[in-house]
């Protein structure tokens, strides 16, 4: 049997969680109501007249679920950056056996340098600290609204999962689905 991946079954809790806030936070345009009004009515304006906690919540569920669901904007600026940095560390000539000329193949030409948003985006999408830091404000904004309480607590399942895994040493890949590789732990080794 394999070994458990905790960001893939992370990232599948976090879509559902997500799924769920985005339905929510719709839901709350139609039926605004805090969760926590039977104890003080004070929050009531972030839900009525005006829906801010519901727009709230409905971008951030659409966040998670961009993030996390496999879109082609993220997965490309990663695979795109990966590409970049092999390419600098290989070179694309080679020398001659025969006649001991470099030569330089035309048909092979190196990838498109990634710009500094391309970069960024593909960084956010492997970090798990990212996630980590995001994630409890999307809990805390659907542990808000009344339809979202199981959206947030589906978000704190993730979280922890994310962590567990963070903690074990697992890297989330630039290609979604994909087997993660371990970070190299800076202890001693042979000790």
């Amino acid at each position: 049997m394999g070994k458990l991946i905790k960001n893939h079954w992370a990232r599948l809790i976090i879509l559902t969680a997500a799924a769920y806030q985005v339905a929510a936070s719709v839901s709350g345009f139609f039926w605004p109501k805090l969760f926590w009004d039977f104890l003080t009515t004070n929050l009531d304006h972030a839900v009525r007249p005006i829906p801010i906690l519901q727009i709230i919540n409905l971008l951030l569920g659409l966040l998670g679920l961009c993030w996390e669901w496999p879109l082609p904007l993220f997965t490309s600026a990663a695979t795109s950056t990966r590409l970049h940095h092999n390419h600098t560390a290989a070179s694309y000539s080679h020398t001659s056996q025969r006649t001991g000329h470099k030569h330089t193949e035309s048909n092979a030409s190196p990838p498109k340098a990634p710009n500094r948003a391309t970069t960024a985006l593909a960084a956010m999408h492997r970090s798990i600290e990212a996630r980590l830091f995001i994630y409890p404000l999307s809990s805390l904004a659907a542990l808000l609204l009344y339809q979202g309480t199981n959206a947030g607590i589906y978000y704190i399942i993730g979280m922890a999962v994310y962590f567990w895994g963070f903690s074990e040493g697992e890297v989330v890949m630039g290609v979604p689905w994909t087997l993660p590789r371990r970070r190299k732990s800076q202890g001693l080794v042979g000790v």
